[in-house]
């Protein structure tokens, strides 16, 4: 591993669901979910237990929006605890290359973008993020990153895609729990893939959970890197 697993950071979870071949989405249709609407509630659930959620750019711009709560009664035991009704909307891109018309900009949820010197070039001055946080000069810096959330409150955190992002994290030891839902699709190699790395997961996963849902079954995971 590139870095090690004592970085102080939030605790992390990555909710993810996937074709039984590894995919995370249709090829021919990437912005379209491929699993169904109680995994919606499902991821829901999780989200709402989280300080903040990381997404990569390009699973912002495939669906367009936040993973904003939308249930009434988990906004209330958000508010209840003296925690703000979403959690904090964290957008990773390196470029910073993201577009204003997207309805992500339009949403009643707090921002952030997570980017480099090169990217954050490109917000001076913007108002569209409540944080700009440049962590590293070319690609994203993950101990100056996990620095700025940590100082902006963010103990608890939950990534939801893409791959390329996932697999990052797990690379440098940064991921602690998986829910993994596999859906009963086969989407074919073109499709994007769940873990996009040549180099093997070199960490540990134990299993917690098996829940059977219809035609889905949701997993869920501790990491461990020892």
């Amino acid at each position: 591993m590139s870095q090690s697993a004592s970085i102080p950071r939030p605790y992390t979870t990555a909710i993810l669901a996937s074709s039984l071949d590894g995919c995370l989405a249709h090829a021919d249709a990437p912005g379209q979910r491929i699993a169904s609407a109680y995994d919606f509630q499902h991821l829901e659930q999780q989200v709402a237990q989280v300080d903040a959620v990381l997404f990569g750019a390009t699973t912002l711009r495939l669906g367009g929006t936040a993973m904003r709560l939308q249930s009434p009664h988990l906004i209330a035991e958000r508010e209840h605890q003296g925690r703000s009704p979403q959690p904090l909307q964290i957008v990773c891109s390196a470029r910073g290359e993201l577009d204003l018309n997207l309805p992500f900009f339009r949403q009643p949820i707090p921002r952030a973008l997570l980017t480099t010197e090169k990217g954050a070039s490109r917000w001076q001055g913007a108002t569209a993020f409540d944080y700009c946080w440049c962590a590293g000069g070319e690609e994203i810096d993950w101990p100056q990153a996990f620095a700025h959330l940590q100082a902006s409150g963010v103990q608890t955190l939950a990534v939801l895609g893409g791959g390329q992002l996932f697999a990052s994290l797990l690379q440098i030891a940064a991921i602690d729990e998986l829910w993994l839902t596999l859906c009963p699709l086969l989407l074919g190699s073109a499709a994007p893939s769940l873990y996009p790395k040549e180099s093997p997961f070199a960490g540990r996963l134990k299993l917690l959970n098996v829940l059977p849902v219809g035609n889905e079954v949701y997993l869920h995971y501790r990491l461990s890197y020892d």
